[in-house]
């Protein structure tokens, strides 16, 4: 069953996300299929093994426009007053998106289901009425939080205080390009000149 419901919310998420580009681009990306696949993957994590199939299908719908959605984040007044850094969309995927599906699970979460593997819950809120799941949900989502934050904070702040190893690159390094000044290299150098690029889709219609 988790295998089952894992992939499937990966799809759906995948799906969804690229078709919503398609609407407002009328190009099909491939990173909007690798971001759906993501988000609809973190939106199963904390309930694989206690969800149906047709609601791993709708959970992958929901995580991957709660993740778009969340992207705006990091364009917002109050995320340039912060200085926010999420260049890999990493607070709006697996932070909110924990969030929303850790919450999710204390919802959706079946007794009959998790009862496959052995497993016993009070089940959640909608299939077995039990609010008391919903409330332990919310306790985990609050400690994972606070543990990741802070825990990720103090690893970040200690690297940060050692030469060489500080954590934000120089304004100039990042307007250069960091693959060309970390590593030296770039897209665009005449290296690749003479590759050609891929295009499945004749008429343009897939972004690589």
């Amino acid at each position: 069953m988790s295998l089952f419901t894992t992939n499937l919310c990966a799809s759906s998420g995948a799906l969804t996300w690229s078709f919503i580009t398609y609407y407002e681009t009328r190009r099909f990306s491939l990173d909007s299929i690798f971001m759906g696949a993501i988000s609809g993957l973190i939106f199963i994590t904390p309930s694989a093994g206690f969800i149906g199939i047709p609601t791993s299908f709708f959970f992958g719908i929901v995580g991957a426009c709660i993740c778009r959605a969340a992207l705006l984040i990091k364009y917002t007044k109050v995320a340039a007053r912060l200085r926010w850094v999420d260049n890999g969309d990493t607070f709006a995927t697996h932070c909110i998106g924990g969030v929303c599906a850790t919450l999710m699970t204390g919802l959706f979460a079946r007794k009959e289901v998790a009862a496959y593997d052995g497993t016993e819950i009070i089940g959640g809120v909608v299939f077995d009425g039990h609010l008391g799941q919903l409330w332990i949900q919310c306790v985990e989502a609050l400690v994972g939080f606070l543990w990741a934050f802070v825990g990720t904070y103090l690893i970040v702040a200690f690297l940060d205080c050692i030469p060489g190893l500080q954590v934000l690159a120089t304004d100039s390094d990042v307007i250069a390009g960091m693959d060309a000044s970390q590593m030296n290299e770039s897209l665009y150098e005449a290296q690749w000149a003479e590759e050609e690029d891929c295009h499945p889709f004749g008429k343009g219609t897939l972004e690589i």
